[in-house]
């Protein structure tokens, strides 16, 4: 019986009902010692409590579409993609290998579809730095990252413990690249969600980690930004008269990384990617900021945003801000490409629909990658991360100095 299917439902609700109405008939009908009638009582007790959290389990899950089989609730599914839907003028192929080349000194490079970096020395003001010259206080944080509270002096957003989460590659800290500047990824948190979420449910450093110790992927520096400030979807955009969180983060938090870290300080050098409402901030930030990023990969993105205080600015406003409007009406100039992954379950009828009407209204710029099982759940999303990064080392500048 699947876990999604109607039968399953009504046998639970069934079974709600039918608990309470037994532990009724049999409630003074239990023989034996008073120990014995104790624990048939707790059990019918139990029974209900239990046949009433698998209903509301099968309600929420089906509501939210978590999990689309038995075996991935169980962590049993995370198979290849089904099928890549490439964008019309993709060059590569997104399952080829990342290829990494040896300078003169001995450090590997990893391949990029960027035009270079052309970095500056670290002692250089880099271009888009001025005034931001912002030095948060970091912290150490779980799994390796660099926590900060970061109040944007544009967009005025910020200011609370855990605004910026830093996960910084091991050769980053290497000798070796020591003037060397990395490529960045900043990285989205669904509603509800926090960045730590990335480097724990997700394990995104850990597992960029052993792709680039493999030579794999490009050992970026991950940035995760908290979009849901005190709790409130934005859906990355700028409110009228409101929160602006986009300028918070395509402006303020970039280039206040700029200017404490070594990072690439070309649009070809970052990139962006989120899962469920953070893949809709993933493209969308992509499309309304191109002079900043170059490409962007989203897991089970949305596309039209549906955060409270954008619904109240009026269906125009949410409108412009919807990926899908993005890429019909405001495609980047020829001198600032820019490329989109849209990665979905087939399972996941929510995204699924999504990725390839972003595919259809942008060919040329939308691939699609379809996988054969998941729903929408961190342990499927995690499972992608490799294409991700793979794909995202194709597309961004590599590290070099």
């Amino acid at each position: 019986m699947s876990l999604t299917s109607t039968a399953l439902l009504i046998l639970a609700v069934c079974s709600a009902v039918a608990a309470p109405a037994a532990t009724y008939v049999l409630w003074n009908r239990a023989r034996g010692p008073r120990p014995v009638r104790a624990a048939a009582r707790l059990g019918l007790i139990g029974l209900c409590q239990a046949t009433m959290l698998l209903l509301v389990g099968l309600l929420v899950n089906n509501h939210y579409s978590l999990y689309a089989s038995w075996s991935d609730l169980l962590g049993q599914d995370g198979g290849g993609p089904v099928a890549v839907r490439q964008a019309t003028d993709a060059a590569t192929d997104l399952n080829h290998p990342v290829t990494s080349s040896t300078d003169s000194r001995g450090r590997f490079g990893f391949g990029g579809h960027g035009q270079g970096s052309h970095s500056t020395p670290p002692s250089t003001p880099r271009t888009g730095n001025a005034g931001n010259t912002a030095k948060p206080a970091w912290v150490s944080g779980n799994h390796g990252t660099l926590i900060a509270a970061f109040r944007g002096p544009h967009s005025g957003i910020g200011g609370n413990s855990g605004d910026v989460h830093v996960w910084l590659p091991p050769q980053y800290h290497d000798p070796a690249y020591a003037n060397t500047r990395f490529p960045v990824v900043m990285l989205f948190p669904g509603y509800p969600g926090s960045p730590t979420g990335w480097f724990s449910v997700l394990n995104g450093g850990q597992i960029l980690g052993q792709m680039a110790a493999r030579q794999q992927a490009t050992p970026f520096v991950l940035v995760a930004v908290n979009v849901n400030q005190h709790g409130e979807n934005l859906n990355c955009s700028n409110i009228p008269g409101g929160p602006q969180m986009a300028t918070y983060v395509a402006e303020d938090v970039r280039t206040m990384i700029e200017a404490n870290f070594r990072v690439s300080d070309q649009r070809t050098g970052w990139g962006l990617m989120g899962f469920s409402d953070g893949g809709l901030c993933a493209g969308k930030l992509l499309m309304q900021y191109p002079q900043y990023f170059r490409s962007a990969a989203q897991l089970a993105g949305d596309s039209t945003p549906d955060g409270d205080q954008v619904v109240r600015a009026g269906a125009a406003f949410v409108e412009r801000n919807s990926t899908l409007w993005l890429l019909k009406h405001h495609h980047p100039s020829a001198n600032q490409p820019v490329s989109l992954l849209a990665s979905v379950s087939d399972q996941d009828t929510d995204s699924l629909p999504v990725a390839f009407q972003l595919q259809a209204a942008a060919p040329d710029i939308v691939s699609v990658s379809e996988h054969a099982h998941g729903a929408h759940n961190p342990a499927v999303w995690r499972s992608w991360l490799p294409e991700m990064y793979t794909w995202l080392s194709r597309h961004l500048d590599k590290a070099s100095g």
